[in-house]
């Protein structure tokens, strides 16, 4: 028992075991939903130069998005 620690809560080491276990699973998730995003840009939009700027953006942007909703679902998921 830690004192100062209430029932089912978590140690800092054990939070930060927690946070580094949701943040691998959050990348592969984010890389895994990403790739077929970036194959479908590459395939579907003409290739000219603000097209691919365009797709560029939109994968780095879904892919920040995925890996922070995915890091945050597999923190609730993990506790």
């Amino acid at each position: 028992m830690i004192p100062g620690l209430a029932v089912g809560g978590l140690c800092s080491a054990c939070w930060a075991k927690l946070v580094r276990r949701a943040r691998r699973i959050s990348q592969w998730v984010a890389v895994g939903t990403t790739l077929p995003l970036a194959l479908y840009m590459t395939l579907s939009l003409p290739h000219d130069r603000t097209s691919r700027l365009v797709a560029v953006v939109s994968v780095l942007v879904w892919y920040m998005l995925s890996s922070l909703i995915a890091r945050r679902v597999a923190l609730e998921w993990l506790q």
